[in-house]
């Protein structure tokens, strides 16, 4: 785990540093659209929030960890060759990396400034901050040893977050999240679309819940209750195409993946657990 927590606490600190920072921008828009007089309630507003933490967040995050690569990397040289060095360091350095990130998004990629809340002089130190307090967690993580349960907690939080779009698709967007299943929402009876809401909606809320708990508690029941579901999911869906003869879809791949991470991790636990007794 020497070796292992430095990437799993850089990948931590992008992750959580995409937390802190697609706010900025989902508040920025949410502002503009207040200012023009379009209607802007709770609902919508929280709406905005989490798809962008969700869908503008995946590709920040890619972006977020090849900065922070560069940045740590150069801030633990420093801190080799010099007296300078601490949390402080890996901080400043993790705030620079997020505005030459964007940045260089601007000048070399789009040239326009895509990221709302990077059009402002506030939006780019809550950036800077952002990435500050980032850098700052990345030094947390790295300052004391770690041991599997650090990277079994961080791979039960990011497969929540994959499953966050699901479940987001399936709140707010439910036509379009249906569509993507086959469904043709509104020429489905009610009572149709009311189970095919009650039964999606219920389905990835409770494996996206079971992910975090497992994360938090360490207890490999909760990483199997999700890993049963989309095992069980894929396994009915080899059924119904080739015992009952519905329509053949790929979607029983995506279903075993989604049940074989967990899985994987409730029995690192377990394989784990006795050799630390």
């Amino acid at each position: 785990m020497k070796i292992a927590k430095y990437p799993f606490a850089l990948l931590s600190a992008a992750l959580f540093t995409v937390m802190l920072m697609t706010p900025v921008s989902s508040l920025t828009k949410l502002i503009w659209l207040a200012s023009v007089d379009m209607p802007v309630g709770l609902i919508s507003s929280l709406e905005v929030i989490l798809f962008d933490f969700q869908r503008m967040g995946l590709g920040l995050y890619i972006l977020i960890i090849i900065g922070f690569i560069i940045a740590f990397s150069s801030a633990g040289l420093i801190s080799r060759l010099s007296s300078l060095g601490g949390k402080y360091l890996y901080a400043i350095a993790g705030g620079t990396a997020i505005l030459m990130t964007l940045f260089l998004m601007v000048e070399l990629v789009f040239q326009s400034e895509l990221i709302a809340g990077n059009k402002t002089i506030v939006g780019k130190i809550l950036h800077f901050g952002a990435g500050f307090f980032g850098g700052y967690f990345f030094y947390f993580l790295i300052s004391s040893e770690r041991n599997y349960t650090f990277i079994i907690r961080f791979l039960g939080i990011f497969y929540a977050y994959w499953l966050l779009g699901l479940v987001l698709q399936w709140i707010f967007t439910p036509i379009s999240a249906s569509a993507d299943f086959g469904f043709v929402f509104n020429e489905l009876s009610s009572e149709a679309q009311n189970a095919l809401l009650r039964d999606f909606t219920s389905f990835f809320v409770a494996t996206f819940l079971f992910s975090i708990l497992g994360a938090i508690t360490l207890n490999p029941a909760w990483f199997f209750s999700a890993g049963i579901v989309y095992f069980g999911a894929g396994i009915f869906n080899l059924i119904a195409i080739y015992a009952h003869g519905t329509g053949f879809n790929q979607i029983f791949i995506f279903e075993f993946i989604l049940g074989a991470w967990p899985t994987a991790l409730g029995l690192t636990i377990i394989l784990k657990k006795p050799k630390e007794i």
